[in-house]
């Protein structure tokens, strides 16, 4: 059995990864379907989703031309990373 803790890092880590790909301009249309579209109960996970979705605008969307932006959503996944 696995404890609930495992799946929300887990959750986490699935996310953060989304965020580092999206970044990248690497993220699917599907992956923004499942981690951009639908709404997490977690509030960290939340807030990341909310603050990504905000960053990019929509699919599709690569932040490549603005530094600013790749380094906040790399910062996004890293604290998701960290948290517990």
């Amino acid at each position: 059995m696995t404890s609930s803790r495992a799946i929300r890092q887990t959750d986490r880590g699935l996310l953060a990864s989304f965020i580092e790909y999206a970044a990248d301009g690497k993220a699917t249309k599907l992956e923004w379907e499942r981690f951009i579209v639908e709404h997490y109960v977690n509030a960290s996970m939340e807030r990341a989703r909310a603050e990504c979705a905000r960053l990019l605008s929509g699919y599709g969307e690569t932040p490549s031309e603005s530094h600013v932006t790749r380094s906040r959503l790399y910062a996004i996944a890293k604290k998701l990373r960290e948290s517990t």
